[in-house]
């Protein structure tokens, strides 16, 4: 027993080692993204991946002892972050997946997608902190061949979002914090699919990067009642996008000049306009601490999706594209344990289940699950200053029935169909440092 000690020990510096290393790298690759934020996709609607700790325990992080991501958790627990700290990581996913149609079965492409984060706090005032946060909270990434029986509904659909979030947390009383925040919301739109205008012809639809900058905000609350027991809530407003990106129209035939000259009429490249609104949130959690060595969150978020009634695009002329949506309001449960099994290392496990806001009715291939179960694992290792945060999440998602709906009967061009084993695998890292 004592030479497995000694070998963790080592091992335990290695990572410390290895981590100041490429702290750098991963500081850099932020600056990077929030100069190139378009290049970033994500797959799935609403994203969780804030912290490589908070991955590694379901996100159940509104209540229990924070780390810096408490930014996107629950600002409100930054008064227990004495100092100033920095953290910076990101997450890798790689998704897979399939369709069954009465033509046979289409898979999507597999990619892997990066999702970065960092964070910076700093303590005011014995009573005051202050934070401010990079993260991606919304998010989108599905591709299919672009001649697949479902094109006319979707063949690629990418969604990124880039939150920068600088928040005042205040300790109003010894157990009691309050936070507020503002929200500067990116988010690009690029969204492919064919239309069948005619029986007999056929056109490429491709939008491209329809963005736009919007403001939100978000409020938090913590109480701790004794050293066992706390709890966590923090509401995000919702929030009002106005994208504007480019449309390119392509005909595919057949060469006659007639259905030519109908085109050149009537499908004009240019300026696509839409508005959405993103939906608000409300996330609550309890944590208790039976040991202090031992803590266990439960919590739940509840996302008001019934916002999302239609997709209204607006085209150049007097095209206008309007898919119905008529999504729901949903909950997400999280759980995550913590152990300290050593005193610089934790193990973390957790599980999440997210419900999906599609009505079958209206569903489409744009998000083409149900419900989302996703597991989590993860190791902490940290002394007094420096920690390195590693966890592994694996996705599965239920499978979703969709009707036949033509686009010429006025349906939005999905078949009488089915996704099948739609699942992803992430690792996520973060580094953190605490001066």
């Amino acid at each position: 027993m004592t030479r497995l000690f000694k070998g963790l020990t080592g091992l335990k510096d290695l990572f410390i080692k290895l981590g100041i290393k490429i702290t750098i790298l991963c500081l850099a690759s932020e600056i990077l993204f929030l100069l190139s934020v378009s290049q970033a996709k994500a797959e799935g609607f609403s994203v969780y991946d804030y912290g490589a700790r908070g991955s590694s325990l379901g996100g159940a992080m509104l209540a229990r002892k924070p780390d810096p991501s408490a930014i996107a958790h629950n600002p409100a627990l930054l008064t227990k972050l004495p100092g100033t700290w920095v953290m910076a990581g990101a997450t890798a996913i790689g998704t897979a997946g399939k369709i069954d149609h009465p033509a046979g079965r289409t898979a999507i492409s597999g990619s892997i997608y990066t999702l970065p984060h960092a964070y910076f706090t700093h303590q005011l005032s014995d009573r005051l902190f202050l934070g401010v946060g990079e993260f991606s909270r919304f998010g989108l990434g599905n591709e299919y061949p672009a001649d697949w029986p479902g094109r006319f509904n979707i063949y690629e659909v990418y969604l990124m979002s880039a939150s920068l979030n600088p928040v005042l947390a205040f300790k109003a009383t010894k157990k009691l914090s309050l936070a507020v925040g503002v929200e500067l919301l990116y988010a690009a739109l690029s969204m492919k699919s064919k239309v069948n205008f005619l029986p007999m012809a056929e056109i490429d639809s491709r939008i491209e990067e329809a963005k736009d900058l919007a403001v939100g905000f978000n409020l938090a609350g913590h109480y701790q009642f004794n050293p066992q027991w706390a709890v966590g809530i923090q509401y995000r407003s919702p929030i009002r996008l106005k994208a504007k990106g480019q449309v390119d129209f392509t005909y595919l035939g057949p060469n006659l000049p007639s259905l030519i000259d109908y085109f050149n009429s009537n499908f004009v490249d240019g300026t696509v306009k839409g508005v959405v609104t993103l939906p608000e949130s409300i996330a609550a959690g309890v944590s208790y601490s039976p040991t202090e060595k031992i803590s266990l969150e439960i919590g739940a978020v509840w996302t008001r999706w019934s916002r999302f009634k239609e997709l209204a695009l607006d085209f150049p002329g007097s095209l206008q594209l309007v898919s119905p949506k008529k999504w729901k309001d949903t909950w997400r449960v999280t759980t995550g344990l913590e152990w300290a099994a050593l005193d610089w290392l934790d193990v973390r496990v957790g599980y999440n289940w997210t419900e999906s806001p599609m009505t079958t009715p209206n569903a489409d291939y744009t998000v083409p699950t149900r419900n989302r179960h996703t597991y989590t694992i993860g190791l902490g290792f940290h002394n007094e200053r420096f920690s390195l945060d590693l966890a592994y999440i694996y996705v599965y998602c239920r499978s979703r029935g969709f009707n036949d709906s033509p686009v010429g009967a006025g349906g939005n061009g999905t078949l009488a169909s089915k996704s099948q084993k739609f699942l992803a695998h992430e690792g996520a890292i973060s580094l953190t440092y605490h001066f």
